[in-house]
C-alpha cells in the first residue's frame, strides 16, 4: 500500500511546528464528545493557524496535483508565511466524525443517483475520529450543485489561516459561526450502493481503515 507523500523536509517541518497543535485539538474534541454525546461545538481551545496548516500539509501529501493546482498555497505553507489566504476555487471545511471507519483520500467525486440527488466533490479528504476535513471546490463552477452538496452544512474554516502562529488558545466556539455537523463519509453508510464514485487510479490514493474499539 502506498501513496504520494511528503518529502522529508516538509514532513519534518509539519511535525516540528504544527502536528502537535493538531493532536491537542483532536484529543480535546474527542474528550468532549465522548463525555457529552454529539456535542456539536465543544468548548475547546486550539491554535487555529497551526491546526489548519497541519491538515493542509497532510492534504498536499494525498495528491501531487494539488501542488500544481494551488502552487501559491503550497509555497506559502512551505515558507511558513505569516498570514495565508486560501486560493480562489477551494475551501477548507470541518465537521465532527464519530465513526470508527477512517478514510484518507485525494481527489474524487461521487454522485448519489438513487432516491434523490447529492454531490460529493473533494480535492482531498481526511476522516479520522473525531474530525472530518475536506478541501472542496468553490466558486461558480460548483454553484449549480451547491444546494445538493454533502458538505454544504460543514464549517468553512479558511479564516483560521489568517491567525498568527502565536495564537495558541482561541475558543472553537468563536472560530465557528454555527455548530459543527456530525457526519459519516457518504460512502461508508448503509446507502453506499446508491452512489456512483468517480476517480483516477493514476492520481487518487485512498487509504481506509478502522479505529480499534
Amino acid at each position: 500500500m502506498w501513496f504520494y507523500s511528503l518529502c522529508s523536509d516538509c514532513n519534518s517541518m509539519a511535525g516540528a511546528h504544527y502536528d502537535a497543535a493538531y493532536a491537542d485539538f483532536s484529543n480535546a474534541v474527542l474528550a468532549r464528545v465522548n463525555l457529552q454525546q454529539r456535542l456539536h461545538l465543544p468548548p475547546v481551545r486550539l491554535a487555529p493557524a497551526r491546526v489548519a496548516r497541519s491538515i493542509l500539509i497532510g492534504m498536499f501529501a494525498t495528491s501531487p496535483h494539488l501542488r500544481v493546482m494551488f502552487r501559491g498555497l503550497a509555497e506559502d505553507l512551505l515558507n511558513r508565511r505569516e498570514r495565508i489566504t486560501m486560493p480562489d476555487g477551494a475551501n477548507l471545511r470541518l465537521a465532527i466524525c464519530l465513526d470508527r471507519q477512517t478514510r484518507l483520500a485525494g481527489m474524487c467525486n461521487a454522485v448519489r443517483v438513487i432516491r434523490h440527488t447529492e454531490h460529493y466533490d473533494v480535492f482531498s479528504e481526511v476522516y479520522f475520529r473525531p474530525l472530518a476535513w475536506t478541501l472542496t471546490p468553490s466558486g461558480r463552477g460548483t454553484a449549480q450543485h451547491a444546494d445538493q452538496s454533502v458538505v454544504q452544512g460543514w464549517a468553512v474554516v479558511d479564516h483560521w489561516l489568517q491567525y498568527g502562529e502565536d495564537r495558541t488558545a482561541a475558543d472553537l466556539r468563536s472560530l465557528c459561526r454555527a455548530p459543527l455537523p456530525t457526519v459519516l463519509h457518504p460512502l461508508n453508510g448503509h446507502d453506499r450502493d446508491e452512489w456512483v464514485e468517480f476517480l483516477s487510479d493514476r492520481v487518487t490514493a485512498i487509504l481506509e481503515g478502522r479505529i480499534p474499539s
